[in-house]
């Protein structure tokens, strides 16, 4: 959401806030650019997410310095008619060295992601048929959690993973790495049944997403809407007027920092992995 680093909830951060309702997300991980935003931003998100019924932000590393807790649910657990899932995000403490400017360590802390493992992972597979990370980690530090905790049925990373943003195994867990240009979209299946107990049946379908619209429909008209809203960057996200297609109210966040240098007039896209 704020890959710039300047904190803040920029105007198409606030967009995408408004989309989880509309979308479906059940579970979102903090990545570490949400945690560039700051405490305020980051807490602000957090509580403004709440409003988006069924959505749920986790995190079982980045920890509220003053209260020693996770700012957010570290391990959320969801029913799928008589299939019981349970969901843990990981940050990498790596990516926040000491002294980072990245880091509000006033407020925030990452602690190491293997300690918040050993800390939730065995009640959660204890008590799910399933388990599913979502993480910011690289091919070796999943190798790492994998191999500690075989049960782990998926893991959805956007750290450096090494196949990219092609499917692949880390022991019998199945990896899917999101790439960091975020120009393809994926949309995966996994099949279990708990009466197997070790029988996953795993699909995948991948697309590179354009900035044309080909599936016509209500969110394409939404997002044609946004982009051809004149607001200046760092300004308060306007509401659309009455003949453009309506987006959800939610509060607005706090926006970031004005840049302290010029931004580039163009840039390239990056290209798919």
């Amino acid at each position: 959401m704020d890959r710039a680093g300047n904190g803040g909830c920029s105007n198409k951060c606030q967009f995408m806030v408004t989309s989880y309702k509309d979308l479906h997300y059940d579970v979102l991980n903090v990545g570490k650019q949400e945690v560039w935003m700051g405490y305020d931003a980051l807490d602000s998100l957090i509580r403004a997410t709440k409003a988006a019924k069924n959505t749920q932000f986790v995190s079982a590393n980045l920890v509220n310095v003053k209260t020693k807790r996770p700012l957010t649910n570290p391990t959320v657990i969801r029913d799928y008619g008589h299939f019981r899932v349970g969901i843990m995000g990981l940050l990498a403490e790596a990516d926040f060295p000491k002294g980072s400017t990245l880091l509000d360590s006033t407020h925030l802390a990452v602690t190491p992601y293997m300690d918040a493992a050993k800390k939730y992972l065995p009640s959660l597979i204890s008590k799910t048929d399933a388990v599913v990370i979502l993480g910011e980690l690289s091919s070796g530090q999943i190798d790492t959690l994998t191999k500690a905790y075989p049960q782990i049925a998926m893991v959805i990373s956007t750290g450096a993973v090494k196949t990219g943003e092609t499917p692949g195994l880390s022991g019998k867990t199945h990896v899917i790495g999101t790439g960091s240009s975020g120009y393809s979209g994926h949309y995966a299946t996994l099949e279990f049944n708990p009466a197997w107990h070790d029988s996953v049946g795993f699909t995948q379908y991948q697309d590179q997403l354009t900035e044309t619209y080909e599936e016509k429909g209500p969110w394409a008209d939404k997002l044609a809407a946004f982009n051809a809203m004149p607001t200046p960057a760092g300004q308060p996200l306007k509401p659309p007027t009455s003949s453009s297609p309506s987006i959800n109210s939610l509060p607005t966040l706090p926006q970031p920092a004005a840049p302290s240098t010029t931004s580039p007039t163009s840039s390239t896209k990056p290209t798919a992995g």
